[in-house]
């Protein structure tokens, strides 16, 4: 019991004393039919112990907030069920019945496991130890004492304790506890680690740069708990039916014990209509969603916004870094000159590239890895135009093409014609040698994560890009959307977004950079992506995609859909259920014994019902090979946004 709060233990005491003394009583009047007053005081006892957790529970509410507290909450039906009991003399019958019950009770906080699970194990990987690198050695200690500045040694198989930047060493890392994605990361000297993902295979020495709270796991942990007590806008729709509920049986139990003068059977009434079922089949079901989206790497900031997303149709994209890798790749190299070969030109470009930090000079220098690079000598670099130097006898420039038209250089090519690249000419002398035309390289799971969205019958697809429309346009071709609107700034792609939603369209926006902030804000649901690591990202969206995988988008929708349409069954069976055990405790063929286990059983359904949101894992163990009959928003639930 060391695991289990304070309150819990106490009402665990005060259960097993209840349970104890009711044994006692049901065998003094089986061993000692004449003591009927002894069996009476024992079960009496029992019952008012059993009982005192309930009504403590019942006045604290009522204190809090008002009875408007107690208008839909499952204690206020025991307590009148237990005050019938006793009035009546029937405290055997009212001592097991609450016994049941707040056992019963217990369990189902227990067995709520999504959320809690979750949680769980992030506290488990926020309590591991560490190593912490001083003058005297390396000595352990608890990850919640390091402060930034700490050097830290992570050996191989260990959990990394925080957020760390590499001074030395070399690994595989594993981050799909944050993120979701099983490919490890390479980590090197200067990359950015994080608390909670774990060394694989090499030593690492590591600065600390977050620990506890501010590394992105207490992060994640503090969302996932604010998401936890959020409401989303269908359990505000059970609440308002709620005011009904309660006078509607209490009119009934008084119907029923009028007419029968039977009052076993008003209490019966009581016990069965206690609307547990109700009360659980939203959260039950939401909690679940949440931890198995926080398992995928989608980190959800309010339940509401997992409710929202089934409803979208239209989805806009950012491009660069979204569907595209956010960085130029040497995409082609045209040579100009019978004297040099593709590699030639290629190694003298890469030689005078490498001396500069400049994008475009690290894509090039990239391309050169591996060939023999020569230090160029008299090297200068022309901010913003480009670099010359000399190499091997040769008279180097490389950069734009109107740079080397001023420095005498008679072009090969007509620059014009490329405007889906980024150009960069090399000149040997006054003679244009080469030209190397460099872009942004498509995702390789983009195409594939609409073509799923398509799947789930969503067909409006829009591309706001800052970029020109000739690299914009190729871009959307190789992806798959139609509608595309190019050199937006990020006041434009607001006016877009808003205006989809005027044409009466709900907006899923998605994209990676701060300057995407305005438009994930102005969507009906902003997703960020690659936010692992992006304090600004993750507080800016409604939800957090902690990986580059566009396929997890997907994922949210369909899981979003599953979550309402579970939450649709377990009103609907609940609802069901009640009915029948009212029917049949009014007519006398169910004791409130009975009755109160009935009402275990409808409560343990919801949760083991929402608890299949656990087993989850995405679009691609639904789309079967053998069944081409692709799953769709629509018919995940039955439940559609006019009567949301």
């Amino acid at each position: 019991m060391n695991d289990l709060d304070t309150s819990t233990r106490r009402r665990l005491s005060l259960l097993f004393m209840a349970t104890a003394l009711m044994a006692a009583s049901l065998l003094t009047g089986w061993l000692r039919p004449g003591q009927e007053a002894l069996q009476g005081t024992l079960a009496l006892v029992a019952t008012l112990i059993v009982a005192a957790p309930i009504v403590s529970g019942v006045i604290t509410a009522i204190r809090a907030t008002g009875f408007a507290a107690t208008q839909f909450y499952m204690d206020q039906y025991v307590v009148l069920a237990l005050a019938a009991c006793l009035a009546t003399g029937k405290y055997v019958t009212g001592g097991i019945v609450a016994i049941i019950l707040l056992f019963g009770q217990m369990l189902e906080e227990r067995t709520t496991v999504g959320v809690e699970m979750a949680l769980s194990k992030l506290r488990q990987l926020s309590r591991i130890r560490a190593r912490r690198k001083s003058s005297e050695g390396e000595h352990e200690c608890e990850a919640s004492e390091l402060r930034p500045g700490d050097e830290i040694v992570i050996r191989p198989g260990e959990i990394i304790p925080a957020d760390s930047t590499v001074i030395s060493g070399q690994a595989l890392i594993d981050q799909s506890r944050i993120t979701g994605e099983s490919v490890p990361i390479e980590a090197s000297p200067g990359t950015a680690i994080f608390a909670g993902t774990a060394n694989l295979n090499g030593s690492l020495h590591a600065r600390v740069t977050g620990s506890g709270s501010d590394t992105v796991m207490g992060r994640v942990q503090s969302i996932i708990e604010q998401a936890k007590e959020s409401e989303a806008p269908i359990i505000s729709l059970a609440e308002d039916y709620a005011r009904y509920y309660t006078p509607l049986i209490l009119l009934i139990a008084a119907s029923v014990f009028f007419f029968s003068q039977d009052i076993e059977r008003a209490i019966a009434v009581l016990v069965v209509s206690i609307p547990c079922a109700f009360v659980l089949a939203s959260p039950s079901a939401m909690v679940s969603a949440i931890a198995s989206a926080s398992r995928m790497g989608l980190l959800i900031k309010s339940v509401r916004h997992l409710e929202t997303a089934r409803r979208v149709d239209t989805v806009v994209f950012d491009k660069t870094g979204t569907l595209t890798l956010g960085h130029l790749e040497l995409e082609d190299v045209l040579v100009h000159d019978d004297r040099f070969s593709r590699d030639e030109v290629i190694r003298l470009a890469a030689s005078l590239e490498s001396q500069s930090n400049h994008p475009v000079a690290r894509a090039i220098a990239q391309a050169g890895e591996g060939m023999n690079l020569t230090t160029p000598s008299d090297f200068m670099e022309h901010s913003g135009l480009g670099l010359e130097g000399k190499c091997e006898e040769h008279t180097l420039r490389i950069g734009r093409s109107s740079w080397l038209r001023q420095q005498g250089v008679q072009l090969a090519i007509d620059p014009g014609q490329f405007n889906r690249h980024s150009l960069v000419l090399l000149a040997d002398g006054d003679r244009h040698i080469a030209s190397f035309l460099l872009a942004d390289q498509v995702r390789s799971e983009s195409r594939e994560a609409v073509e799923r969205l398509r799947s789930l019958g969503i067909e409006n697809f829009h591309m706001l890009t800052g970029d020109r429309r000739e690299a914009a346009e190729h871009i959307a071709a190789q992806v798959g959307i139609t509608h595309l609107h190019a050199e937006c700034l990020p006041e434009d792609k607001v006016a877009h977004i808003r205006a989809l939603k005027a044409a009466g369209q709900r907006v899923l926006v998605i994209g990676d950079g701060l300057n995407d902030a305005p438009a994930l804000a102005e969507g009906d649901v902003g997703v960020a992506m690659g936010s692992l690591g992006n304090d600004v990202t993750v507080h800016t969206s409604d939800i957090a995609l902690m990986s580059h995988d566009l396929r997890r988008l997907p994922d949210l929708l369909l899981l979003s859909a599953k979550t309402v349409g579970i939450i649709n069954q377990n009103l609907l069976c609940g609802f069901a259920f009640i009915i029948l055990a009212i029917s049949l405790s009014s007519l006398g063929f169910i004791s409130p014994v009975a009755a109160a286990f009935m009402h275990e059983f409808s409560a343990f359904f919801v949760i083991f019902n929402s608890a299949r949101l656990l087993r989850f894992d995405g679009l691609e163990l639904l789309l079967d090979e053998e069944n081409p009959q692709a799953p769709s928003l629509e018919t995940a639930t039955p439940m559609t946004p006019a009567n949301a």
